[in-house]
């Protein structure tokens, strides 16, 4: 199954991603507005004179997510759907390391519209995904001084890449990073499982 339009020139999730970055900075710059209004109400008032509408506002401005971890949750959801919707007429994928490969193939390939560069594994649950030219980086200027902001921009795949990866049944931390652009490189470490964490082993 694939979900890119071969005929498309211009790949749209890098737009779609530009777009969300974009509006979840925005939404931090108004949150930690209301803070700072929060603060300065409270110390010319005190907290016991705060109205309705301050008090409502409690739970927006003292949110402890932040731009990142609200983009990689966002990536998650999306991430879990599309796997659900690519692998549904495949087979079942057997083990972790094909899993992987399935993610590095026809998932990147469908969401990013190209097949990773470099994938490389310590076979012990570490997988290094790189990709050379990412279509979410290809936009920046290359320079070091532009990664700061490039960074923002691998929170939403790290976390599509790690809801791709629990819909096949495999839990992760997934780390997005570059060491100059438009390369990303993606740290993905497995997770053990209840299950596996808590069996007893044999002492012989």
């Amino acid at each position: 199954m694939s979900l890119v339009n071969g005929t498309t020139t211009e790949f749209p999730i890098s737009y779609l991603v530009s777009e969300v970055v974009e509006y979840f900075k925005e939404q931090e710059l108004l949150k930690n507005k209301l803070k700072q209004e929060w603060i300065e109400k409270i110390e010319k008032d005190g907290a016991e004179n705060l109205d309705d509408t301050m008090l409502g506002l409690s739970d927006k401005v003292f949110e402890q997510a932040n731009v990142e971890t609200r983009l990689e949750r966002m990536g998650f959801r999306v991430g879990y759907s599309l796997a659900e919707k690519l692998s549904k007429d495949m087979p079942r994928i057997p083990g972790e390391l094909e899993s992987v490969k399935f993610i590095c193939k026809e998932f990147w390939n469908n969401v990013f519209g190209k097949q990773v560069d470099n994938l490389r594994t310590n076979h012990q649950g570490t997988y290094v995904i790189q990709d050379n030219k990412f279509p979410l980086l290809t936009s920046f200027s290359e320079g070091q001084q532009y990664l700061s902001d490039a960074i923002l921009f691998l929170a939403l795949p790290a976390g599509i890449l790690r809801g791709a990866l629990s819909n096949l049944g495999i839990e992760t931390v997934v780390v997005g990073s570059s060491d100059g652009l438009p390369v990303a490189r993606f740290n993905v470490t497995v997770q053990l499982v209840e299950e596996e964490k808590n069996e007893v082993q044999p002492l012989l």
